[in-house]
């Protein structure tokens, strides 16, 4: 079964979980960047490029911004509200009968 695609939202949180792991370890690099995020190199670039301009990482040297790591921490949260939102409605909907 293949792969779900991707949306925009889950892109950027690939990328920039990827960035904030490799600087964890020392220099971040594109190429690890590229494989840990799953996106070919002129996709990667194209999104970084995004990033940049919209202030959530710098470009040289490569690396994340309090306004990636917000978004990062938000979009945890947000994943996680709606996985248990989800939850909650399927358990109530498996109960009921109509």
């Amino acid at each position: 079964m293949p792969k779900a695609k991707r949306n925009k939202m889950e892109i950027y949180n690939d990328i920039l979980g990827a960035l904030k792991h490799e600087l964890n370890y020392g220099e971040a690099r594109p190429t690890r960047i590229q494989s840990k995020s799953n996106l070919a190199y002129d996709r990667l670039t194209r999104y970084l490029s995004e990033l940049e301009i919209q202030g959530m990482i710098t470009n040289d040297p490569l690396g994340i911004t309090q306004r990636g790591r917000d978004f990062l921490q938000d979009y945890d949260r947000i994943k996680g509200f709606l996985e248990e939102m989800g939850v909650k409605y399927l358990t109530i909907s498996r109960g009921q009968s109509h």
